[in-house]
């Protein structure tokens, strides 16, 4: 009774025509679209007849009747007409109970052209770009400074803005805190709203898709809240190590991420670890994440530091000069969130004292920051200054080998040892391979001596010291 009174919405009835046609339907449908699709999508499906060239078709739920609508509309209406030859559209409706007091002209008319539109058979709106909270307009692609530490990242962003789905599908990009994921992950979503207009992109914290979840788990809405998810052309989340141990979630982001793959939409995460070191993951999607490519981002070298301050402090309006810029390059090592840190508080000292950026307000921020110690250096942050500015290996630098430029780095580095740090000579020489007291202090006498004629020596030990903060 419940179906006879819905079906009488439309003036038919279901009869063994009906019945005939749905069965001619099914086989034409199979012809079309593979069997996990038609089991997936069709299987509960119930004709309601034709009228006037239309073809009804009830579907079980919402969320159904939009995905027949949004991805099978074409092979629907291919294979109603090899039925009917005189189809000329296909009508969807929901499957609900309603009495018959409540059937009214005005809400079937209502039915019909939201499902018209939806079928594209009437005009629909132009689709507007996804507007996410999240998405800020700091990060894009061509603001990221490009360095040995992102290059296989940015690389990979700007193939997946070009064919989306096509090449890197996912794209997992993984690394510690404050390395630019999030800045990558930003500028693909601004890079493919620009490149594809018509893209609607769902950018969102792995954390917001597990409560948006929950919410609809909840409230019952768990179909407006997969066609929401599973409808998108580009699906983003950042921080997707927080499916760890949350089971139903996983099961979820599993189904979602399937169905975009298989719909040849593109899926972008990222992590602060790699893939298969997210502890209690489900091994379904360890391997998922691990399909496409995993890019690593790394902690920045010296290079890249330096670059990423100055572009930072000129965004605050403040010029650094090269010692400056030294300096804090070979103190803040760690992220780029540090190194933000760092300029606003040397623009904070020097809007306080009146006077640009100069080396004592660098010292002055490290120090309050922490990164500078009062006291004397040890011998260890004596040569990690050294090999930073040198690129020489440390091992190598306390070896045997006496190469010249290997030679001369390592006196450079005894003398520096000498004068900036409370060692004795024969602390000195057990640190830098067991050398005898007098190599010392043959090392240190040398580079003394050479400093006062040769000023391309001079200006490297003075830099070494302005990375010290001496």
């Amino acid at each position: 009774m419940r179906g006879d009174l819905h079906r009488l919405r439309w003036g038919v009835l279901l009869s063994q025509q009906s019945a005939t046609h749905w069965s001619l339907l099914r086989s034409r449908l199979l012809a079309r679209i593979s069997k996990t699709s038609y089991d997936t999508w069709f299987n509960r499906l119930q004709i309601l007849g034709w009228e006037q060239g239309c073809l009804h078709l009830e579907a079980p739920n919402r969320y159904v009747k939009h995905w027949i609508e949004t991805h099978y509309l074409r092979d629907l209406l291919d294979a109603a007409r090899t039925v009917e030859p005189a189809t000329t559209s296909v009508m969807l409706s929901v499957a609900v109970a309603v009495s018959a007091p409540e059937v009214r002209t005005e809400s079937v008319g209502k039915v019909l052209h939201e499902s018209s539109v939806a079928l594209g058979l009437v005009d629909r709106p132009a689709p507007k770009p996804y507007a996410d909270t999240q998405r800020s307009g700091l990060f894009r692609l061509d603001a990221l400074v490009i360095g040995n530490a992102n290059r296989l990242a940015y690389a990979a962003a700007q193939t997946v803005v070009e064919a989306p789905a096509s090449v890197y599908n996912p794209l997992v990009i993984h690394g510690d805190h404050g390395l630019g994921k999030t800045h990558v992950l930003h500028g693909l979503a601004h890079a493919l709203q620009q490149k594809h207009p018509h893209f609607r992109i769902r950018h969102v914290s792995c954390e917001e898709f597990a409560n948006t979840y929950l919410q609809a788990l909840q409230v019952r809405k768990l179909d407006a809240f997969r066609a929401d998810f599973r409808s998108c052309h580009a699906l983003i989340v950042d921080d997707v190590q927080f499916l760890s141990n949350k089971e139903k979630t996983q099961d979820e982001f599993l189904h979602t991420f399937d169905a975009l793959r298989n719909l040849g939409r593109q899926v972008i995460l990222s992590s602060i670890v790699h893939p298969r070191e997210i502890k209690h993951l489900d091994v379904r999607l360890a391997e998922r994440f691990q399909s496409g490519l995993v890019a690593r981002v790394a902690p920045p070298d010296f290079a890249m530091r330096s670059e990423v301050l100055q572009r930072k402090a000129k965004t605050r309006g403040l010029t650094l000069s090269t010692a400056v810029s030294e300096i804090l390059s070979s103190r803040v090592e760690r992220s780029f969130c540090e190194l933000e840190g760092v300029v606003c508080k040397l623009g904070a000292l020097s809007a306080a004292e009146g006077r640009a950026p100069d080396r004592e307000l660098a010292l002055l921020a490290l120090r309050e920051l922490g990164y500078l110690h009062e006291g004397p250096l040890s011998l260890e942050e004596i040569l990690e200054a050294v090999v930073q500015r040198t690129r020489q290996n440390a091992d190598e630098i306390r070896s045997s080998k006496r190469h010249a430029d290997l030679v001369r780095t390592r006196h450079i580095a005894m003398y520096l040892s000498k004068t900036l740090a409370h060692c004795n000579l024969g602390e000195i020489g057990r640190y830098y391979g067991n050398r005898d007291h007098s190599t010392v202090l043959h090392a240190a006498r040398k580079i003394a001596a050479v400093m006062k004629h040769d000023e391309a020596l001079r200006d490297e030990v003075q830099a070494l010291q302005r990375i010290l903060g001496r």
